[in-house]
């Protein structure tokens, strides 16, 4: 019943009703509104439309494709087609089609630097996992990733950037380009338009990293990235991740001028 509930909800965006604006009857993962972050796991996988689930196109530690059914995959950010009840940052599982297959090239903030200034403690997921910022060790202007009220559900607030610091929302680009473009850092209040935190980094249980992968441009500026994968009983965000990844940016010299 529920996957034809589901069919008949993507049949009504098809005919263009557009999405609803509830979630239909029966549905196990309606996002974080309501079942919170990552209801879609690899132990019990979403089918198509819902979400939250937990993709590559995250960074840094996460599921995969695996907390979606058959051959769909994790979105970004695309939950709002199924649904007016998602957040705007859920991820849906989506047809394989929706991913495109040539990642664009990352936009680099003129004068952001592109390697993590020495000594700075919070660098991002590439780094440092999601949620450096946490409110036992808050972070300074320019660090993250923060875990804002910008992200949903659970959070903590402003409570993870120090003193009068609010955390933002996808802006740590500005403060340096070695930041994932999904992490988000501690700003001062004029840019920017919780409750029980846990730990969400772990690093017992993880296997080696690969090495850097080629860069994704052939000129210009583009990523290469490494991934490790769980090799334990425990790894990642409350011990239930699969795999970790870190990207880089990285510029192809090698530019042929026609």
């Amino acid at each position: 019943m529920k996957v034809f509930l589901l069919l008949l909800s993507v049949a009504a965006l098809s005919c263009g009703q557009g999405p609803p604006a509830e979630p239909p009857g029966g549905q196990r993962c309606s996002g974080r509104n309501f079942e919170g972050r990552r209801c879609c796991t690899p132990e019990q996988p979403c089918g198509l439309g819902e979400g939250d689930c937990d993709g590559p196109l995250d960074g840094g530690v996460n599921d995969g494709h695996a907390g979606c059914q058959g051959e769909l995959v994790c979105g970004s950010n695309n939950c709002k087609k199924f649904g007016l009840y998602f957040h705007e940052k859920d991820d849906c599982c989506d047809e394989p089609s929706s991913i495109p297959a040539v990642r664009p090239p990352p936009v680099i903030v003129p004068g952001a630097p592109l390697e993590p200034p020495t000594g700075q403690r919070c660098r991002g997921r590439n780094f440092n996992g999601r949620r450096c910022c946490t409110p036992e060790q808050p972070c300074g202007e320019g660090e993250g990733d923060c875990d804002g009220r910008g992200d949903g559900g659970l959070n903590d607030g402003d409570r993870g950037c120090r003193g009068a610091l609010v955390c933002g929302s996808n802006n740590c680009a500005q403060f340096g380009a070695y930041y994932h473009e999904k992490d988000d850092c501690c700003e001062k209040p004029a840019t920017v338009s919780a409750a029980n935190p846990g730990p969400r980094q772990q690093s017992q249980g993880w296997g080696q990293w690969t090495q850097w992968g080629p860069c994704s441009a052939s000129c210009g500026p583009g990523w290469k990235v490494k991934t490790r994968r769980c090799v334990g009983s425990r790894c990642g965000s409350d011990g239930f991740h699969a795999q970790d990844q870190q990207e880089q940016i990285c510029i192809a010299p090698d530019c042929n001028e026609v």
